[in-house]
């Protein structure tokens, strides 16, 4: 174990700031539309849940065509983190605000997202609370 990383229960955890750099990460690279820099983030064999009532997507791989397709067809894709990260354990939540451009219209949602994080700093879990309702179209 790494002195210098957090530990609960005798797991290596990782820190605090790393667990809020990662997640300042994910929302740069969603902005700069740079899928593999968004999938780089996620473990080999992680679970996304977004939104968390629907079915996971489960793997890598699979997570990066999800986001790519959320991208795909938008004139601008903006993520942007409205309020503190809340890190602790394994875990950081984390408000946030997507803004899509499509044609004329822009789409805005308030967004929570949960992450877990593995030992190596990767988001082994992701789950984001949201529903078609909390859409804004202007």
């Amino acid at each position: 174990m790494c002195a210098d990383r957090p530990t609960t229960w005798g797991l290596q955890m990782p820190s605090t700031d790393q667990m809020k750099a990662a997640v300042q990460a994910y929302t740069a690279a969603h902005t700069a539309g740079d899928i593999d820099g968004i999938a780089a983030l996620f473990a080999e064999d992680a679970v996304l849940a977004d939104p968390v009532d629907q079915p996971t997507r489960v793997g890598r791989a699979v997570i990066r065509d999800f986001f790519a397709g959320t991208h795909e067809g938008t004139q601008g894709f903006e993520l942007s983190i409205t309020g503190p990260i809340r890190a602790v354990g394994s875990w950081a939540a984390v408000p946030l605000r997507a803004v899509t451009r499509i044609g004329d219209s822009t789409f805005t949602v308030e967004i929570i997202d949960v992450f877990t994080f593995d030992d190596d700093g990767l988001f082994s879990d992701m789950k984001a609370f949201w529903t078609a309702a909390d859409i804004q179209v202007s």
